[in-house]
């Protein structure tokens, strides 16, 4: 498993407040609804995996999308969150801010 989780902000996303997490990345994070600690700068905050059902694929492929709540992202934005080292630790975000 990597220790890094990077990917760049939708628009969606960052009208509606959180990232993807992409399903074959979920093993990356706790399992979906365990909190965790999540660092930025000096900021540190309870945050979890949520999912919601959809049919984006057609009602007759429904499946799961992946998200954690994260505010003021902006779109075109590069999201890295960095896996902790020891489980129970707290994992990093940094922003790459798109200008």
């Amino acid at each position: 498993m990597t220790d890094v989780y990077e990917r760049t902000i939708s628009p969606e996303e960052a009208r509606s407040g959180y990232f993807l997490v992409l399903k074959n990345m979920l093993p990356f994070f706790p399992e979906v609804g365990a909190p965790f600690s999540v660092k930025r700068g000096v900021r540190e905050e309870r945050m979890k995996v949520e999912a919601y059902r959809c049919i984006c694929r057609g009602a007759d492929r429904p499946h799961e999308h992946y998200f954690v709540r994260w505010k003021g992202l902006a779109p075109g934005d590069r999201l890295i969150v960095r896996h902790p080292h020891e489980r129970r630790q707290t994992y990093t975000i940094s922003i790459e801010e798109h200008l």
